[in-house]
């Protein structure tokens, strides 16, 4: 036998009458700790120990209370320590099993917790351990400590089993009375707490007031309710938080993923001992104890089987709340539950009181506007918050398109929705738009008007929806909807204050609409007359004039009060061959234009185009002159004529010398070199082309002017373009062109035509071709017969003419620009083109898209 052997108990180990003395002992003991200090301090002075440790248990396992003696002192343990010896040490292990325990040396035997040693020494020791039951179940664990291995033996683990058999029953007995106790006392604290909600509705006193009253059944160091809005929880009060502001507002998704979330889809109280472990722990910012808690417990506030949020408390201590706590927790929030779905009534009938003293404000606020964009966005403001919608959208009817325009929204895809158009009938807006009746839904998905195409653009799912139509005299003009309510469904006072709403904006609605086509139309008046750098005249109808800019009067050198009853012919000389002689005969919106000189006050002409319209602005028409000064650009044109003119007569007679230059110095070769006769060929080519082109300027001049000379006489048109093509060949082939002919298999017949000047019209057109068109293009000069014509076209795959150059080009002085450049040139060629061909009695035009080539045709008569 060990050293422990010789320690013999003082009293027999199945003395009846010890075992009597310590049950009466302990039975005289309810209150829970105080019994468990004392059973402590009876079996460390009857079994033998220097220390010993008791711990009761809750019907989940966990530390219930417990007690540790050393050294004759009664130390209470904190819970997480309680909880960490009851997992891991002896006391769980003899738990866990429910069998007794000796052990000799602590240090030789693992289930003995290292930490246990910080009461006394490190030195080895002996212990022993057995469980304490009650009926089939373990209530707790006792065991003790000495300083001496193998000090216990069987007989004390006999003795300190039978007082544990005793223990047991005693700690059942005052467990069960604590238990009563608290739920007594937790009844009498609900019946106050249900006292203390019942007398207020406000949520800034009924929140606050909750949290305050959780404290009196739950020891926590923050809490927080969390109120469900839509699709997530808003936090709406705290407490513990070093700024409670900060978290206030604090919204989080209803999502499984998340703690609050899975507490409200499993509508079941959660227990987490380690917040700080869990995936699901939602970090909120500026929480400043946030990172501090661990212990976490969350339970559903519920009311009739409708979930209206989730109240939270947390504490810095991992493990700090059981699962009788979340069941104390979940009967508090029944009580809260109630009083914040109470809170959530009277704040909707406050906002709906206030809706209706607001929508009676608003009547007199929004007719009163007459801005359109300001008159919608009021009028969906109101919607929004007097029906506490998740999101509301206007559309009105463009009659013009007959189609649907969404004008203006308000919350969750908003911006997406602006501006989208349907037709007339379609979707649930355009159905009640166009019938002119209200249609209410609290399940969209399954309405067959649904337009789930507007959904699925603006990434928005509408679940309820109610949609009133806009009517202005009795015929509709738009239809207003009002989105996914916060209490999933439309009450019938709801839908009539939608009505109201829809009927005020019609009003409105029309009443912004004349005036802005009444503002629009002064905003054109005021534009004419301060904004224009024209003269503006505004005269009636008989051309007597009723109003002038100010740049009319000092164009004119007269003072309003001077115009005012002049006649417009006056200002105008007597030569005006294209004024109209009865302006008043104008119909509304038909307008002229004719160019005439206006006589200034001292005398002096000035050449005007005059713009005249007519406008009907309210119940009588006008007429409005313009009157656009062209002195420079008629200045310019003549500049233009002078310097062609100087330009031609100039050039002909050096460049004649050139040419007869060349001439001679051809024949002066008798072998000439084959470099020096391509130089002389080339400039000789050159020569002749400027020369045609000071005959074109000579020529366009004159065909201008109407004295053009024409020296017809009859030929082969297909000869003339055989010519051309042969001369611009050198020109095409330098760009890599491919230059043909397509010539009629039928007879062309004779033409009397001007040969010179029909070559340098082909020549022209080629030309352009080849410059207009890109590298190892293709053109191509086809010669057809027509019924009373001949028909030459010019094709080519360059880039192509815009529809809206395609008559400018034909102008003096116009040209193509490509690739955003303009091609070099004067702007002459077509313009030359298009009077010698119409002096020869034909006509000429271009076919052309852009991307796809260009075909220049003219006819002559046959």
């Amino acid at each position: 036998m060990g050293k422990g052997r010789q320690h013999k108990i003082k009293q027999d180990p199945t003395s009846l009458e010890l075992l009597y003395l310590i049950s009466r002992e302990i039975a005289a003991h309810l209150h829970l700790e105080t019994l468990l200090n004392r059973i402590l301090e009876l079996t460390v002075e009857h079994v033998g120990g220097l220390s010993g440790a008791i711990f009761a248990l809750e019907e989940d396992g966990s530390v219930m209370a417990g007690s540790i003696l050393y050294q004759n002192e009664i130390f209470i343990p904190m819970l997480e320590r309680s909880q960490e010896i009851i997992k891991q040490g002896l006391a769980g292990w003899v738990v866990n099993h429910n069998q007794p325990i000796v052990i000799q040396n602590t240090h030789n035997d693992e289930r003995w917790l290292r930490a246990q040693d910080t009461l006394g020494d490190a030195n080895p020791r002996s212990a022993i351990s057995v469980p304490l039951r009650s009926f089939d179940s373990v209530v707790g664990a006792i065991t003790l400590v000495h300083p001496d291995l193998e000090y216990y033996g069987d007989e004390h683990l006999e003795l300190l089993s039978a007082i544990a058999e005793q223990a047991g029953m005693a700690v059942n007995n005052a467990r069960i009375y604590k238990a009563e106790r608290e739920r007594r006392n937790l009844l009498a604290t609900m019946q106050e707490i249900t006292k203390k909600f019942s007398s207020a509705l406000e949520p800034e006193t009924v929140f606050p007031e909750i949290l305050k009253q959780l404290v009196r059944v739950l020891e926590f160091d923050s809490a927080s309710i969390l109120v469900l809005d839509h699709d997530h929880l808003r936090l709406v009060a705290s407490t513990g938080f070093v700024n409670p502001e900060q978290v206030f507002g604090t919204k989080i998704p209803v999502d499984p993923a998340n703690l609050s979330g899975q507490v409200l889809s499993h509508r079941k109280p959660m227990v987490v001992e380690n917040v700080q472990q869990e995936p699901g722990w939602v970090q909120r910012e500026n929480a400043d104890p946030e990172n501090k808690i661990h212990g976490w417990i969350g339970v559903p506030l519920i009311v009739m089987d409708r979930a209206v949020g989730v109240l939270t408390a947390d504490s810095h201590t991992s493990g700090a709340f059981s699962t009788h706590d979340a069941e104390v927790m979940a009967l508090f929030a029944d009580q809260a539950a109630t009083a914040v779905a109470n809170t959530q009534l009277f704040t909707e009938s406050q906002r709906r009181l206030d809706a209706l003293e607001e929508l009676a404000d608003a009547a007199m606020e929004v007719t009163a506007s007459l801005d359109l964009d300001e008159v919608l966005q009021r009028i969906m403001a109101q919607t929004k918050r007097s029906l506490n919608v998740e999101a509301a959208s206007l559309s009105l009817l463009d009659e013009e398109t007959d189609q649907l325009e969404f004008r203006a929204a308000i919350g969750k895809g908003a911006e997406e929705i602006l501006g989208l158009r349907i037709q007339r009938g379609k979707g649930i807006a355009g159905w009640v738009a166009d019938h002119g009746k209200p249609i209410v839904t609290t399940d969209v998905q399954a309405e067959p008007l649904h337009y789930s195409e507007i959904d699925q653009q603006i990434g928005f799912k509408t679940r309820a929806l109610a949609c009133a139509p806009i009517l202005v005299h009795g015929k509709p003009i738009g239809a207003l909807e009002a989105i996914n309510p916060a209490h999933l469904e439309f009450f019938p006072h709801e839908i009539e204050l939608l009505m109201g709403i829809a009927g005020l904006a019609g009003t409105a609605i029309a009443h912004a609409r004349m005036y802005s086509e009444s503002q629009a139309a002064k905003r054109r008046y005021a534009g004419l007359f301060e904004g224009s750098i024209d003269p503006i005249l505004i005269s009636d109808l008989s051309a007597r004039i009723t109003d002038a800019n100010q740049r009319a009067q000092d164009f004119l050198g007269k003072t309003l009060d001077e115009l005012l009853g002049e006649s417009v012919s006056s200002l105008q000389n007597n030569v005006c061959e294209d004024a109209p002689l009865d302006p008043g005969a104008l119909k509304s919106g038909e307008a002229l234009t004719y160019t005439c000189h206006i006589i200034h006050e001292d005398g002096l002409e000035t050449p005007v185009e005059v713009y005249l319209k007519r406008i009907d602005i309210g119940q009588e028409p006008v007429l409005q002159w313009i009157l656009r000064d062209i002195s420079e650009r008629m200045a310019l044109d003549e500049l233009r004529t002078d310097l062609t003119s100087m330009i031609f007569h100039d050039l002909r007679s050096p460049l004649g010398n050139i040419i007869s230059s060349l001439e001679i110095l051809q024949s002066t070769f008798s072998e000439p070199d084959e470099t020096v006769q391509t130089v002389i060929s080339i400039a000789d080519r050159s020569s002749r082309r400027l020369s045609r082109l000071i005959d074109s300027l000579l020529d366009l001049s004159r065909l201008e002017s109407g004295m053009a000379v024409l020296n017809k006489s009859e030929g082969s048109i297909s000869r003339i373009v055989l010519d051309a093509i042969e001369e611009c060949l050198p020109f095409a082939e330098g760009k890599n062109h491919r230059l043909s002919a397509d010539l009629s298999a039928e007879i062309i017949p004779v033409v009397k035509f001007d040969l010179d000047m029909i070559r340098r019209v082909l020549n022209n057109l080629i030309d352009n071709a080849i410059k207009y068109t890109s590298s190892g293009g293709e053109i191509n000069v086809i010669v057809e017969k027509g019924e009373q014509e001949v028909i030459v076209r010019v094709r080519d795959n360059g880039p192509g003419i815009a529809k809206r150059d395609q008559k400018e080009i034909f102008e003096k002085f116009s040209r193509l620009r490509k690739r955003g450049k303009p091609i070099k040139g004067l702007g002459l060629g077509l313009a030359f083109c298009r009077l010698a061909v119409e002096a020869h009695g034909g006509r000429i035009w271009v076919d052309s898209s852009l991307g796809k080539g260009a075909t220049f045709s003219f006819t002559l008569p046959v």
